[in-house]
């Protein structure tokens, strides 16, 4: 495991109090590299969502993403994703320039400048305002499937 990740993820994480924002969600850091984040979606307050974000490199790769059974651990079950643009619950994964995922099912994001990774600034900061506000404005309802 990269040492320097390890600590740069620890300093961001340990930051995130100091955001304004950080009421919005409650965090957990269970592995060196790991994050479990829950969200609440504006428009549905009494529905939340625990995001599951693994780094191996950080800030310097994008995170994986998958939705955690806060209840189970489990990250294979579509029932706990929302619906959201770019997330795809029914093979568990996202299409969006911000995840693991993403980059793996379009490598050519890597070279464009509307989608490359940026690692500037609180990396972990910057994925937890994007998935808030893709909650915020974008949600669709709990996937049932």
């Amino acid at each position: 495991m990269d040492e320097l990740s390890v600590l740069n993820l620890a300093d961001d994480f340990r930051a995130i109090e100091q955001a304004p924002d950080s009421c919005r969600w409650t965090l957990a850091k269970p592995e060196p590299l790991e994050v479990w984040a829950t969200f609440c979606p504006l428009s549905a307050p009494k529905e939340s969502f625990q995001a599951r974000l693994l780094w191996s490199r950080y800030p310097g790769e994008p995170p994986s993403m998958k939705f955690r059974d806060p209840s189970t651990g489990r990250l294979d079950l579509p029932g706990v994703w929302p619906i959201v643009r770019g997330f795809r619950p029914t093979t568990l994964d996202t299409c969006v320039n911000w995840t693991a995922e993403g980059f793996a099912l379009h490598p050519e994001w890597r070279t464009d400048a509307r989608f490359r990774w940026t690692s500037d600034g609180n990396v972990l900061l910057k994925v937890l305002r994007i998935l808030q506000d893709e909650l915020d404005c974008h949600y669709q309802g709990r996937f049932k499937g």
